[in-house]
């Protein structure tokens, strides 16, 4: 058995997961340094909000702002146009920053400006850059 059917039969049941481990192998690889060189550029720490994510999850997402209450968040309805958290192993993190030493979440958009930089010595694509729908706190890995 190769290790996507492994992954394939352990996320059939899984709805989403912060879980790094189901992240491509150089998320694996640069998370540790990426993480550790945001604190030391922003004063925050920064977190993992979503690795993988099931079709169902990310169509759940794609209906807020359509038919449920709230704004837009996504353009992936996870079936007809899906994610790159989607696939497994996911080739997209969702983050969000943490005052350090407090369990307080920081949603300032400044707070986000940082991964740019990051992004781009990490070889990865920061969706803070997506012209039509940008998304500060998305990750992924270049195709």
């Amino acid at each position: 058995m190769n290790p996507q059917d492994i992954a394939e039969g352990f996320v059939k049941d899984v709805y989403a997961s912060r879980d790094i481990r189901l992240c491509d192998k150089k998320f694996l690889e640069i998370w540790p340094k990426l993480k550790a060189e945001y604190g030391m550029n922003t004063g925050l720490t920064l977190e993992i909000s979503c690795t993988y994510r099931s079709p169902k999850a990310q169509n759940d997402l794609f209906q807020i702002g359509r038919t449920k209450p709230g704004k837009i968040l996504t353009n992936c309805d996870g079936y007809d146009k899906i994610s790159k958290h989607n696939l497994c192993p996911s080739r997209a993190i969702d983050v969000y920053a943490l005052i350090i030493g407090k369990a307080v979440a920081v949603w300032d958009i400044d707070a986000y400006e940082a991964l740019d930089k990051l992004a781009k010595q990490f070889d990865l694509i920061w969706g803070g850059n997506w012209k039509e729908f940008p998304d500060r706190c998305h990750l992924e890995l270049i195709s």
